[in-house]
């Protein structure tokens, strides 16, 4: 059985590897260059957000194998934050290929999805976070 120690430090590793650079770039955005058509700005903070949210040397992960490589070491069930994760990652894969591929009608259709699950993965992990480090305060 995991220790909460642990999930902690996953966590914490999450938030980092997952939660800080799935909108690094983009979050930085004028809200301006989220409406009306799609431009080479949006598309290329995306694309480096979601395509290679996490680097090491030439190779590059996307937001949900960066998931992918974290989830099969979460305790089960899934912290409530965490399953909003799962979700919000979900909804992001679903736009990998219109990403790569530069299909700007359909990340048109899916932008206001993917800022949504962006802040979402941002904010459930740092609230999960901020949660566990409490109950460990409590317990010391």
């Amino acid at each position: 059985m995991q220790s909460r120690a642990d999930l902690l430090e996953q966590v914490a590793a999450l938030k980092h590897d997952l939660g800080k650079y799935v909108a690094w770039t983009s979050a930085n955005l004028d809200d301006a260059l989220w409406e009306g058509p799609i431009g080479d700005e949006l598309i290329t903070a995306l694309r480096a957000d979601l395509l290679e949210t996490r680097k090491h040397g030439d190779r590059r992960e996307a937001a949900w194998e960066v998931w992918r490589s974290f989830e099969p070491e979460l305790p089960r069930p899934l912290e409530p934050e965490l399953a909003a994760v799962a979700q919000a990652v979900a909804q992001l894969e679903q736009v990998g290929s219109a990403l790569a591929a530069d299909d700007r009608q359909a990340i048109a259709r899916a932008r206001t999805h993917i800022r949504a699950a962006q802040r979402d993965i941002r904010t459930q992990l740092l609230e999960l976070h901020r949660r566990l480090l409490k109950t460990r305060a409590k317990e010391r």
